[in-house]
């Protein structure tokens, strides 16, 4: 075909026809960009299709991760009501000062050690953002949320460490001061019914209930993200 143009050129050339070898050289043109359009348009499409798995990979890998995150929040979530509980039980106890029935109370004192420990080993997000992939996640409100949901888990670990160093530094000592943890008994009634140790049930509960509230928030963030991330991957899919 190129051979026959070139010899069809040359003959117009040869027989000094001018004005259409003018002709043939816009239509050679117009052959030659339209060429390189449609070569241009494929391979934009065929880099369009590419972002597209590229980001249903990221996509996925980011919902299993929250579907993980999920369940153990909603698990942290379950333990610290309970806890919350016990604490008001536990200051109700104190408050009515029965001092001869000491086993409720004792049930309510043990629990004061315990603390929830939410961490991730590793954040999808975070690795996308450093590692600059993220470009590849074309929902800016999925981005928004996974910000969000990300804050929420630092707001919780600062909580978590706070009340891991209470619980070391001064309730842990004060509940080993009261209690016989061989028997799970109360052997000190005086220092557990005292102003000072019910303050390790309101300091208790108030972290509990800060915690409790970012994890509230951060499972409803984390569901409307999944369902904003399954509808991108239904779009993707199209």
């Amino acid at each position: 075909m190129l051979i026959q143009f070139k010899k069809m050129r040359n003959a117009l050339i040869r027989d000094g026809k001018f004005g259409k070898y003018c002709l043939y050289a816009i239509g050679e043109i117009f052959l030659v960009v339209t060429g390189i359009l449609i070569a241009l348009q494929v391979n934009n499409y065929d880099l369009a299709q590419q972002k597209k798995e590229i980001e249903h990979h990221y996509l996925l890998t980011i919902k299993l991760q929250l579907s993980a995150d999920k369940d153990k929040l909603s698990a942290e979530l379950y333990g610290m009501t309970e806890r919350i509980d016990d604490y008001l039980a536990g200051m109700t106890l104190i408050n009515e000062n029965d001092q001869k029935n000491l086993e409720p109370l004792a049930n309510k004192v043990i629990r004061l050690l315990e603390y929830g420990d939410f961490r991730r080993q590793s954040s999808v997000f975070q690795t996308l953002v450093y590692s600059g992939e993220i470009k590849y996640i074309n929902s800016k409100e999925i981005i928004d949320n996974l910000q969000e949901i990300e804050r929420t888990y630092e707001i919780t670990e600062r909580l978590e460490n706070t009340q891991a160093d209470l619980v070391m530094t001064h309730v842990a000592p004060a509940v080993n001061l009261s209690m016989d943890f061989e028997t799970g008994k109360i052997i000190a009634p005086d220092i557990v019914f005292t102003k000072m140790f019910k303050n390790n049930f309101s300091i208790a509960i108030r972290l509990a209930q800060e915690k409790k509230k970012e994890f509230e928030h951060a499972l409803s963030v984390i569901d409307s993200t999944i369902k904003m991330i399954d509808s991108q991957i239904n779009i993707n899919t199209e």
